[in-house]
């Protein structure tokens, strides 16, 4: 059985395709306001497997974009997704936390990939991609290198706001005081683990805690995560493949579910 999974995010667009528990292969394309990014993920992943569109029985979309995937037999939403990504890939994870380009989700779940609760964050930007990525440019650093960065840190620094505007104006003023720029980026990480702390923690925090999404590739949000959750977390070599993962794998198994 083949399954195409197609995860349409705010940031990101991503298509994966599963055949007997295998991925076969996986694209990622900036998505744009045209929505391009769809048949260029998808087009990708069918020229490398060499497989047609027709071929493939099931296809799930999920994200933001879910519903402009014309041809999916089936969506699906993010929370089921990141649970079901996440339980392919780890054995008995009981907490999952989804931190996407625009939305950060906590979500407890039972370890075979059925979901028991889950919070969302409201619909402030505060903690997610679009934050860091406001927060990088404010910098003029690479949000690629924020991760490696914040490890340079030796001050403390607060960062009290968790709005774009007012976070970046707090940023602004810190480097008009001449404060390193990794001290001011760890600070931003601990605000943003301390936000999504809180999260997991309106649900209740379980052991075995994977953290997924694109801002997972950001060890400097993970490590501050981890010093809060007191423990280890599971992070995926592809961590924002998570959600077209768990979607590709419903295609694969049952397809066509919502």
């Amino acid at each position: 059985m083949i399954g195409l999974g197609i995860d349409v995010g705010s940031l990101a667009t991503k298509a994966l395709i599963l055949k007997d528990d295998q991925i076969l292969a996986w694209s990622v394309k900036p998505t744009d306001i045209s929505r391009k990014s769809i048949p260029a993920a998808v087009d990708d992943v069918l020229k490398r497997t060499g497989l047609r569109l027709n071929e493939i029985e099931n296809i799930i979309s999920t994200g933001i974009g879910k519903k402009e995937v014309s041809y999916a037999t089936g969506t699906l939403s993010e929370v089921s997704c990141a649970v079901r990504g996440t339980a392919f890939l780890f054995t008995g994870v009981r907490t999952v936390v989804d931190i996407g380009g625009q939305n950060c989700r906590a979500i407890r779940c039972d370890g075979d990939g059925g979901v028991i609760d889950f919070a969302l964050n409201d619909k402030c930007a505060a903690g997610t991609g679009i934050f860091l990525t406001s927060m990088a440019k404010a910098l003029e650093v690479d949000i690629g290198e924020m991760g490696q960065l914040s490890r340079q840190s030796t001050m403390e620094v607060n960062i009290t706001s968790m709005c774009v505007v007012f976070a970046e104006s707090e940023v602004v003023t810190l480097i008009h005081r001449s404060v390193p720029k990794a001290d001011i980026i760890r600070g931003l990480h601990k605000s943003i683990a301390m936000r999504v702390n809180g999260l997991v923690h309106s649900i209740g925090l379980e052991s075995r805690v994977a953290v997924v999404g694109g801002v997972a590739k950001n060890d400097g949000v993970v490590s501050c995560l981890e010093e809060l959750f007191k423990q280890k977390v599971f992070v995926p070599g592809e961590p924002q493949l998570v959600c077209a993962l768990g979607a590709a794998a419903a295609a694969m198994k049952r397809g066509g579910a919502n």
